[in-house]
């Protein structure tokens, strides 16, 4: 049973709003900020369910915004590995602790910066990487986002080589993303994480999630590429490293 506080619904709201954000234009790393916030008053894998529906109500918005600018060659690399991900995660979900997730999740996220920064310091050419290694980063994906929505970390993996505009970048994951969420529907129900309570709670804040699109689209016209990378980037690693401290 959740406690029905005012404390649930101010937390709940941000973690909405950063959902918005993140499909307006703003990236992934308010995705997985949206799950870091919601797990500090639901436990993570409820989290993952109160969220879910929302990640489903707005991939239809988001995808249309970016529908002209989608790199559908990286689609058919990544979207196989995120199918045999989810699948594999749905078989050991029960048996993997909260720490050891926060910890993968945490290290991804990390590891993804750092090997960016690296390269650009060191002005080495970005190689592309093997067809074979995005199935696999697909796979790390898929149960990255099947526990706690984020999956941006290995995905952008893969696709910061390829060198892509900000729009196309935006309109791979979130058709990526609108894909890999409609899959992850149907373990969820298996697993049982959906119930009146928290499918309430996510009616509840619907309104917000889209005012945060919105938002998110308005900022995203606004700002350079520069700019728009170093939110992800900066987002992405902050979250890491507190994955990373919760977890030990």
């Amino acid at each position: 049973m959740i406690s029905q506080t005012f404390e649930l619904y101010f937390i709940l709201s941000i973690s909405s709003f950063f959902v918005g954000l993140s499909r307006g234009g703003l990236g992934g790393g308010f995705g997985l900020a949206s799950a870091v916030i919601a797990a500090q008053i639901l436990e993570p894998i409820r989290a993952a369910a109160f969220l879910l529906p929302l990640l489903i109500i707005s991939d239809p918005l988001s995808v249309w915004i970016y529908r002209k600018n989608i790199h559908w060659e990286s689609l058919k690399v990544l979207l196989p590995g995120v199918i045999v991900g989810i699948t594999l995660t749905y078989f050991i979900i029960n048996f993997i602790s909260n720490a050891v997730i926060s910890l993968i999740v945490g290290f991804l996220a990390v590891f993804l910066v750092l090997d960016t920064l690296i390269n650009k310091l060191i002005k080495r050419p970005k190689k592309l990487i093997h067809p074979l290694i995005g199935v696999f980063l697909g796979g790390v994906g898929g149960f990255s986002s099947f526990i706690i929505h984020s999956g941006l970390p290995p995905i952008a993996m893969y696709l910061f080589p390829l060198s892509l505009s900000r729009q196309t970048f935006m309109g791979t994951v979130a058709v990526f993303f609108g894909i890999t969420n409609i899959i992850k529907l149907i373990p969820y129900f298996i697993l049982g994480l959906f119930d009146k309570e928290i499918l309430g709670l996510t009616i509840c804040f619907v309104p917000i999630t889209f005012f945060g699109i919105f938002i998110g689209k308005l900022i995203n016209n606004k700002i350079s590429d520069s700019i728009f990378f170093f939110v992800i980037y900066s987002t992405i690693f902050l979250l890491g490293l507190r994955l990373i401290w919760l977890s030990i």
